[in-house]
């Protein structure tokens, strides 16, 4: 039962659809990456109360699953934001090697749980957001809505909240409580 639990959840974190309105676990992950400073005890005690991991081992291997997927999902975004920028100052596409390796080992993990198919959307907004970025034109929204304004200071602000939350984000994936 814990197995398909950590499965679900594992699930949750990779998804973009997870809201800020969410009053379950989406929303105790927003509450974290969102959040400035230093986590507090307050936010890691609540943030393992809603995962519903109680014993050490269950709380390892969650940290091992989220570190695998969820942190490493969101530093291969990290990186493809580092392209984004190195896109609109040269106004080229670059290489993004580091980007391109991270992807690599995403798509085996991905293959490993069978969902191969959750990279196709992150492969497609990479490719719009770089190709926008070397046009310095808007990106097309996936979604079909209106298209995305860029400048270097969004690309720039969407890289450090990406650090920010990375670390906030690492803070919380500690067995026990540290500040």
């Amino acid at each position: 039962m814990k197995f398909l639990k950590i499965t679900f959840l594992s699930l949750i974190f990779l998804s973009a659809n997870v809201s800020a309105q969410d009053a379950g676990l989406g929303g105790v992950i927003q509450g974290i990456v969102m959040g400035s400073g230093p986590v507090t005890k307050a936010e890691y005690d609540k943030f393992w109360a809603q995962t519903g991991m109680t014993t050490p081992e269950d709380k390892a291997h969650m940290i091992e699953l989220l570190k695998k997927q969820f942190v490493f999902t969101q530093e291969y975004q990290r990186e493809v934001w580092s392209c984004a920028e190195q896109a609109w100052n040269s106004r080229n596409i670059p290489a993004c090697e580091k980007a391109t390796n991270k992807l690599a080992l995403l798509k085996t993990e991905m293959q490993r749980i069978d969902n191969v198919d959750a990279v196709k959307p992150m492969e497609e907004y990479t490719s719009n957001l770089l190709s926008a970025a070397a046009k310095h034109e808007s990106m097309k929204n996936q979604n079909g809505g209106p298209a995305i304004p860029l400048s270097l200071e969004m690309i720039q602000s969407t890289k450090v909240n990406l650090d920010k939350m990375l670390s906030r984000f690492g803070q919380v994936l500690q067995p026990s409580f540290k500040q």
